[in-house]
C-alpha cells in the first residue's frame, strides 16, 4: 500500500509539473525524474508477469489474459 500511495503522490506531482513546466527549475525536474525512476522500478520489480510478454518491436499486442 505504501508503494501505491507513493505512486499516487508522484502522479499528482508530475501532473502539476506538466501544468507549470515553464517555471520549474532544473533541480525540481531532476528530483521528479529520480522519484519516477525509483517508483516505476519498484512497480515493475513487484509486477513480474507470469506469462512472457513479447517485446514491443514484435508488433504483437498482449491480450488481457497475458497481462
Amino acid at each position: 500500500m505504501l508503494l501505491h500511495q507513493r505512486g499516487v503522490d508522484l502522479l499528482v506531482n508530475l501532473m502539476d509539473a506538466e501544468e507549470h513546466f515553464d517555471v520549474l527549475d532544473r533541480e525540481e525536474l531532476r528530483r521528479l525524474i529520480s522519484e519516477a525512476v525509483i517508483v516505476f522500478g519498484e512497480v515493475l520489480r513487484r509486477d513480474v508477469p507470469t506469462v512472457p510478454i513479447p517485446p514491443p518491436e514484435s508488433g504483437q499486442i498482449p491480450s488481457s489474459e497475458q497481462i
